[in-house]
């Protein structure tokens, strides 16, 4: 099984600007040693490194975490598609193995639209050409037909939606989320990570608050284009792993036997090109 979005992050380095100390549960330095015991307990055997800070430096340091522990299977790293040596970076990037993707962030993304300035080509071009998948974080399921404009525009690069596109469940507006993954899983290039919905629900949410809006997801994009992760640790802000992994198998039992191979494991192998690595 693989935990396709965990974030880890060393405090010390001075980089993670979108952590501040008003976020007590997850306000320190948060490494593979915390991890480990957490995925042996939920059977969680290989997991995808996502970036969470907006410097190529975190990327060096991700990479340093996953020669020591071979279980990190891949790694998402941050690239500024607008660096005038994006080629030469990208590029870089994709010389070691590991880096399997990018994730774009500026200002934590609070609005994806400045993603979408067409002098941003030579970036995705970059990906393109190097066989690098995108991730799109949005911070608002709003911004959802932003993010499918996005990838209209780039046909030729596997793109994963983040966080099933930040529904409001506490809030209760299923129906035009639900419109909007319609649309975007519209495009056969976008891929969905089941995850985050903790952290959009009300505080002590059950499986029958999560189940809508998991079974909307994968009857839009379908198993074979939906990703298993935890997004850990910002799960804690709102639960802890070993919930999410009881809610999300709970939901995921009303599937097939296949239907739950490809969202554990066999997409995520598929999407960020995994190799056959060991647990480590």
């Amino acid at each position: 099984m693989i935990d396709a979005h965990i974030h880890l992050w060393r405090l010390a380095r001075g980089d993670n600007i979108a952590l501040t100390p008003a976020m007590a549960p997850i306000y320190r330095d948060r490494e593979p040693a915390d991890l480990k015991p957490q995925l042996e307990a939920a059977g969680i055997d290989r997991i995808i490194v996502v970036q969470a800070a907006e410097t190529l430096a975190e990327t060096f340091f991700t990479i340093g975490l996953a020669r020591r522990f071979s279980w990190i299977a891949g790694i998402v790293a941050w690239i500024d598609p607008a660096s005038p040596a994006i080629e030469e970076e990208v590029a870089a990037l994709a010389w070691n193995p590991i880096v399997k993707g990018a994730r774009p962030v500026r200002d934590d993304n609070r609005s994806i639209a400045w993603m979408l300035d067409q002098r941003l080509d030579r970036g995705w071009r970059a990906l393109a050409v190097h066989d690098l998948t995108l991730d799109l974080l949005v911070q608002n399921w709003r911004e959802i037909p932003l993010a499918a404009q996005l990838a209209r525009q780039l046909p030729h690069i596997r793109i994963v939606l983040d966080h099933c596109g930040k529904p409001d469940i506490a809030g209760g507006a299923f129906a035009p989320w639900a419109h909007h993954i319609d649309q975007i899983a519209a495009c056969p290039q976008i891929h969905c990570k089941f995850s985050g919905l903790m952290n959009c629900a009300a505080s002590g949410a059950s499986t029958s608050d999560i189940r809508p809006y998991a079974n909307h997801v994968l009857a839009a994009f379908g198993a074979d284009r939906v990703l298993w992760a935890s997004d850990w640790p910002p799960l804690d802000l709102a639960s802890d792993y070993a919930t999410w992994k009881r809610i999300s198998d709970e939901v995921l039992s009303a599937y097939s036997d296949g239907d739950r191979q490809a969202v554990q494991h066999a997409t995520a192998t598929r999407v960020y090109r995994l190799t056959n690595q060991g647990k480590g």
